[in-house]
């Protein structure tokens, strides 16, 4: 973390005044928004901010060429006075195509204000190792981000999941979720087809609407769960430049553990909907013993006091851990999964024992909700799919009034009408 004024000290003279002019604070209008960003020929997204904690948060944000970026940041919207960059082994995160930075402060950041923020990218380009160019600092809007609160009285969560590319759904997406303001989101796996040569990942992950003015996650936080069509293709390692995973764990980079209010999240990857040594892989899987790491990871946290403690616990993993009379758990050679049969052997007695009320899944691309049962006392809320007939939204509110406290978890399609519903007091 560094103050504004010693950061710029790094950076050329003229540089600092370029980046005062131009581009920059916004006081709310979509239109003054959408010119920013077209004159910002160097930002290719809308600013996501990801995977948030008491005091920090990530920001990812893609580029048309090679550049570093840094946050500017504050508590009002005209006074912006720390920085946050980007660093790995002593040298400034540069890529060309997207930067992640994580913002940290010293103390908590407000949970009851919002952050004001804005991302600032420069390109850099190389004649030899001593004559690097610096092009001129161009910024995107000024942001005003709200954090959920570890004590939040009333807390909502909106999960997508199998969005697939398919735009007219992923524009609809972004007007309902516009419309219920969650405090957090989830992207609950299947952002693509696969990541193949011809694609471009960070505009699939980052800018999914191909719209710079529609942001689903610039003024709330993002957490992405990875589904099975995230991780194929030449291109899918790729992902972790644009969704840079949790903080705490570059192993298990897409397993969270957050309290927020009276509610735990927790996010499991399910990996391939196939065993590791179907010829398809040509041996390049490895899901078993990441999964295995997994359940390792789940049985620590579900014992920590903040997770423990919760009122309200729910799982969010892209493929169900439980599935229908005769459909195929995705443990032999034959088929796929359905179901995840490794994550349901390996999890649910873990999230069992911890009195789970419920686990957020998809991939099967048809909305459902499986009750619970004396064999498996967790519900399975398995949202939709791609096209616009199927497309859901999944929706979490929690309250804690007076002294009571609810769970509410429903689906609902792209005309807000309830398809499924629980109810928990």
């Amino acid at each position: 973390m560094y103050n504004r004024r010693q950061f710029f000290g790094t950076i050329p003279v003229g540089a600092v005044a370029l980046s005062t002019v131009g581009l920059v604070q916004q006081t709310g209008a979509q239109e003054r928004l959408a010119a920013g960003e077209r004159a910002s020929t160097l930002i290719a997204s809308p600013p996501v901010v990801q995977n948030p904690r008491h005091n920090g948060f990530g920001v990812s944000i893609a580029v048309r060429g090679l550049a570093t970026a840094w946050v500017e940041f504050g508590f009002a919207e005209n006074d912006l006075p720390f920085t946050a960059v980007a660093s790995h082994h002593g040298l400034i995160v540069a890529d060309d195509r997207a930067l992640h930075i994580r913002v940290e402060h010293q103390e908590s950041l407000p949970q009851n204000q919002p952050i004001f923020y804005r991302v600032v990218v420069q390109s850099l380009s190389y004649a030899n190792a001593y004559t690097l160019q610096r092009g001129e600092p161009q910024s995107t809007t000024t942001y005003a981000l709200r954090l959920p609160s570890p004590t939040a009285e009333r807390l909502r969560l909106v999960s997508i999941n199998d969005t697939h590319e398919n735009l007219e759904t992923i524009q609809a997406l972004h007007g309902e979720v516009d419309k219920l303001k969650p405090d957090l989101m989830i992207w609950n796996g299947d952002s693509c087809n696969d990541f193949d040569m011809a694609d471009a990942p960070e505009q699939i992950l980052l800018n999914p609407a191909q719209d710079m003015t529609m942001s689903w996650a610039s003024t709330r936080p993002l957490i992405f769960s990875n589904g099975n069509h995230d991780v194929r293709g030449q291109r899918a390692r790729e992902v972790a430049k644009s969704f840079a995973g949790c903080p705490e764990s570059a192993e298990l980079p897409y397993n969270q553990a957050l309290r927020l209010g009276p509610l735990a999240l927790i996010t499991l990857d399910t990996g391939e909907d196939k065993p590791d040594n179907h010829p398809v892989f040509a041996g390049t899987a490895a899901f078993e013993p990441y999964r295995q790491r997994q359940a390792n990871w789940l049985k620590r946290v579900m014992e920590e006091p903040d997770i423990k403690d919760a009122p309200f616990k729910i799982v969010a993993c892209h493929i169900p851990l439980r599935g229908l009379p005769g459909q195929n758990d995705g443990t032999t050679l034959e088929g796929y999964a359905s179901y995840s049969g490794f994550g349901a052997k390996l999890w649910l007695p873990i999230l069992e024992q911890a009195d789970v009320q419920a686990i957020l899944s998809g991939h099967m691309h048809r909305d459902r909700l499986d009750a619970a049962t004396e064999e498996t006392p967790i519900l399975q809320f398995v949202g939709g799919g791609p096209k616009p007939e199927q497309a859901t939204l999944t929706v979490v509110d929690v309250v804690k009034a007076g002294g009571q406290q609810t769970l509410d978890i429903r689906i609902v399609d792209l005309q807000g009408k309830v398809l499924h519903q629980q109810h928990w007091a």
